[in-house]
């Protein structure tokens, strides 16, 4: 499901390498019940927290564009 996703994603943002607009842009693609893997915000400061999954994502990106994703 998340490489359908990837894909579609990449079909259109293939040139974006910021990790926040790839991860709003796959939660819109993705029906909520694979959203759950993603990592939230942090409840005091509002940062995103960076979870395993996806970091695994990101280097499935960065492999599909050749550009190493940026985290903010």
């Amino acid at each position: 499901m998340i490489d359908e996703a990837l894909a579609f994603v990449h079909s259109y943002a293939g040139h974006v390498d910021d990790w926040l607009v790839i991860k709003k842009e796959l939660l819109k693609a993705l029906p909520p019940e694979a959203r759950r893997s993603f990592s939230t915000r942090d409840p005091v400061t509002k940062r995103q927290r960076t979870n395993d999954f996806e970091r695994q994502v990101a280097e499935r990106w960065s492999k599909m564009t050749g550009r190493p994703v940026v985290f903010s």
